[in-house]
């Protein structure tokens, strides 16, 4: 990690410099080949403050769940998202209880039923880690709780609860309506079940459900909280339209307004200009450097190997000598490494005595941006060939002006990257 941290006077003063390196992250990212970075909203979990973003490079594979609009600017991590679901309103019937003998998951009762997940109750249990103590979470059937807006609510960590008879919870048919366990226990509400109607939950003993339960009618006195996962279709907490999407991505970075949180813990304070005694307010900022080369591997590779931003590449050029048993060939190769080095560049020479097709093979298996090639052929018209990693552009130069075509073909390639990053200027 790349780890910087910032201290400050006022909150003023750290959402100032806040706004400084969110900026130049963006800079750094578009820099590194990577100009599509999204900066989400994130939730600051253990690392604590109010204010925190991501940057996600977005790509199938990613371990992490993005919440994204179409119709607006709208970007958070889906742990952060707001959740907005809108129920269909329906005509309500009498709660009858059904005999569901065997059936423990939403899916086997739904289609025993012949209805749809989203027209049911589930519930989903955890135990805290300081006391034991059981958490129930009721939601509609089709979502996924996020266990970390319910750890944030609760102010504790939670774990898969370990149900025994003796509770009184009934695994598998615990209902909303009528549960009454054995032990005490914190029962929590989704909002996801507001306005629902003629639906389906556990009737909280061994192999029967419920039937037609409309919540404004049977739940009284509850309060609902956001503590389900933000889904695809959803409703946008900024625009409020159904166009939420969710998209995966790697986190390169992150970025925190941390407050007080750590100077008041280590009694770091300073003087103000009364005199008096005052915490720093702190800032911490982060870049994944493994994380990032990975990404870039991600999202600039071919068949045959990473193709490396002339910006981050371990080396800027590949030089490759075929048939370093020719002597011209050899003596003109090691002629060129010198003054490619004396000029600055960045270099890795290849003179193994191998087929050609080897030795690019292993060259693009390092994807070293550009790649130039001496070889007794080209050294008959007095060339050498110089080509890009991402087969762009493909020139020949001439032994006497390499150094300087090379060069050029360097530049270019850098200013493709600085156009990139202008936009974020």
């Amino acid at each position: 990690m790349k780890d910087a941290y910032s201290f400050h006077t006022s909150q003023e003063d750290l959402e100032r410099y806040y706004d400084v390196v969110y900026k130049a992250y963006e800079r750094i990212y578009a820099r590194a080949g990577l100009p599509d970075v999204m900066v989400v909203q994130s939730d600051s979990g253990m690392m604590g403050g109010a204010v925190s973003h991501e940057y996600m490079c977005i790509t199938p594979i990613g371990e992490d769940s993005l919440a994204v609009c179409d119709s607006c600017d709208y970007k958070s991590n889906v742990e952060a998202a707001k959740s907005i679901i809108e129920n269909e309103r329906a005509e309500q019937t009498e709660i009858q209880e059904v005999h569901t003998p065997n059936m423990h998951t939403i899916e086997e009762v739904c289609d025993f039923l012949k209805t749809e997940p989203k027209n049911s109750i589930k519930a989903v249990v955890y135990q805290k880690e300081t006391d034991d103590k059981y958490v129930v979470v009721f939601l509609r059937g089709d979502l996924e709780i996020n266990e970390t807006k319910l750890t944030s609510l609760i102010g504790d960590k939670i774990y898969p609860a370990n149900i025994t008879e003796e509770s009184g919870i009934v695994a598998g048919f615990i209902g909303a309506v009528g549960f009454k366990p054995n032990v005490d226990a914190e029962v929590y509400y989704d909002s996801s079940l507001e306005g629902l109607d003629n639906c389906v939950t556990g009737a909280n003993k061994v192999d029967y459900h419920i039937t037609g339960v409309c919540v404004e009618r049977d739940l009284k006195n509850i309060k609902f909280n956001d503590l389900s996962k933000a889904i695809d279709g959803g409703i946008c907490p900024c625009c409020g339209k159904k166009t939420l999407k969710i998209v995966r991505g790697i986190e390169v970075g992150n970025i925190f307004q941390l407050g007080t949180k750590y100077t008041k813990s280590m009694n770091m304070t300073y003087l103000d200009s009364d005199g008096k005694e005052q915490y720093p307010i702190m800032g911490c900022y982060g870049i994944g450097v493994g994380r990032l080369a990975a990404s870039v591997c991600e999202k600039c590779h071919d068949d045959y190997g990473p193709i490396w931003p002339i910006t981050i590449a371990p080396w800027q050029v590949h030089l490759c000598c075929i048939r370093a048993d020719d002597q011209l060939a050899k003596s003109t190769a090691d002629k060129l490494y010198s003054d490619l080095q004396s000029a600055g560049i960045e270099v890795i020479y290849d003179d193994r005595d191998i087929r050609a097709g080897a030795m690019f093979s292993d060259a693009d298996l390092l994807g070293v941006p550009v790649r130039v090639v001496v070889s007794p052929r080209n050294l008959e018209k007095g060339e050498i060939e110089i080509s890009t990693r991402d087969k762009k552009i493909k020139t020949s130069g001439k032994i006497e002006t390499a150094v300087e075509d090379i060069k050029s073909v360097i530049k270019q390639l850098f200013d493709e990257i600085e156009e990139n990053v202008k936009k974020f200027n």
